[in-house]
């Protein structure tokens, strides 16, 4: 198998647990594979003894499956910071196989998603990001609407006018691209320093401007295989949606933009925002 999945977990109680279990089902019940991509679960040391309680429950739910404690692999977090970005950089470092693929606690692949991602990577092996067609749903399972199809759309054809790709020009005009669920090569995505701490909210979209500005290649896979919850009560991105003021993302993203032409993780000057934000 070439893909992991990582999984960052960075809160946790009974009714997250739950959706836990569930993504990790998705991951366990693809459909098309011959092996299951190994599971890394990321978590603060504070909810291992949570973390192993889990795996116990898998396990034992997938016997007859010949899923064993092989497939999973715990990474502890032992630092104070348990964010999104820092969870996800500490689970690519464990990671062995050529590509990883992180899938939100919340969330769900596709039953067939890896076995036709398997299909691209064999297919386009020059390919460093490939972005899953995503559908967005609400609490009630609800389609909101579909992210990533826009390199789809005419007006966004790619690189040397092949539909799919993504560039520059069109993630300036369309902001609204995700990472979750994508396929990424681990090298690339070490080479270019991983995930930015010091960016709030916008950290995907500077990680995108970022790898396109060092040429990396960006592909967007044409049928849907990923459900992500959208709309789930006090998550990061429904706190950042319901209280931060319109001028506020504005900085984020005009961070994002700036940032993307460093590769290190710098500190941002909050000045600005502070004067925004009172």
């Amino acid at each position: 198998m070439k893909i992991s999945v990582i999984i960052p977990i960075h809160e946790y109680n009974d009714e997250l647990s739950l959706l836990v279990d569930k993504a990790i089902d998705s991951v366990i019940n693809q459909k098309g594979v011959d092996v299951i991509p190994k599971i890394l679960l990321v978590y603060p040391t504070i909810i291992e003894s949570n973390i192993k309680g889990l795996v116990e429950s898998q396990l034992s739910k997938h016997q007859d499956s010949g899923i064993t404690s092989n497939n999973f692999y715990l990474v502890p977090n032992h630092s104070d910071e348990s964010d999104y970005q820092t969870q996800v950089n500490l689970g690519v470092e464990s990671v062995t196989t050529e590509y990883f693929s992180v899938l939100e606690f919340d969330d769900e692949y596709a039953d067939s998603y890896i076995k036709n991602a398997i299909i691209y990577l064999e297919s386009y092996p020059e390919i460093d990001v490939f972005l899953t067609m995503m559908i967005e749903v609400n609490h009630k399972n609800e389609g909101i609407k579909l992210t990533n199809e826009t390199v789809w759309a005419q007006q966004f054809v790619g690189e040397n006018g092949e539909m799919g790709y993504l560039n520059v020009n069109a993630l300036k005009q369309y902001t609204d691209f995700k990472m979750s669920g994508a396929i990424i090569k681990k090298s690339d995505f070490q080479n270019l320093g991983g995930y930015k701490h010091n960016i709030k909210l916008t950290f995907m979209y500077e990680y995108l401007l970022r790898a396109l500005n060092n040429a990396s290649k960006i592909f967007s896979i044409p049928k849907i295989g990923y459900k992500h919850l959208a709309t789930r009560e006090g998550s990061l991105f429904d706190v950042y949606m319901k209280n931060m003021p319109i001028d506020e993302r504005k900085f984020w993203f005009e961070t994002a933009t700036k940032e993307s032409n460093f590769t290190n993780d710098r500190p941002i000057d909050l000045s600005k925002l502070l004067k925004v934000v009172n």
